[in-house]
């Protein structure tokens, strides 16, 4: 029997590959999820402030600018083959959801808009432990 006979470029599957962007997508994803976090306390300023509207309205701003912030890197992860589809799927649907809840919020349904947001900031909290517990070269 003969042994099989190696390319001379064959790419190393031994090693791990360096984590190429996996930094940027864990700094994002805690950026998103002390957004959504920052967007919960603000809420609780509309029954108590008057400027409250104002500021929950900005950190929604905010929000938004974190999650497109967040797809930019899971975009890069992922291209660079270092990383998981689902973390630009979850992105996604995050940005889809709090683009519905904007809508719902901006009807005053109160009653969809809480549950929404609470729903909201826990995915953001699950997709950053699920970042920063996984290996990127896996």
């Amino acid at each position: 029997m003969s042994s099989p006979i190696k390319p001379p470029f064959q790419a190393r599957t031994d090693r791990a590959l360096p984590p190429r962007f996996f930094g940027l997508l864990k700094a994002t994803s805690v950026f998103l999820a002390t957004a959504l976090l920052t967007q919960g306390i603000t809420a609780g300023f509309l029954m108590s402030d008057e400027d409250g509207r104002r500021l929950h309205g900005a950190t929604g701003a905010v929000v938004t600018f974190a999650l497109i912030l967040q797809i930019v890197a899971a975009l890069l992860v992922w291209r660079a083959g270092r990383g998981s589809v689902r973390y630009l799927a979850v992105t996604a649907l995050l940005f889809v959801f709090t683009s519905v809840q904007f809508m719902v919020g901006s009807s005053g349904n109160v009653a969809v808009h809480v549950p929404l947001g609470v729903a909201l900031f826990g995915a953001g909290a699950v997709l950053m432990a699920q970042i920063w517990t996984t290996r990127p070269a896996d």
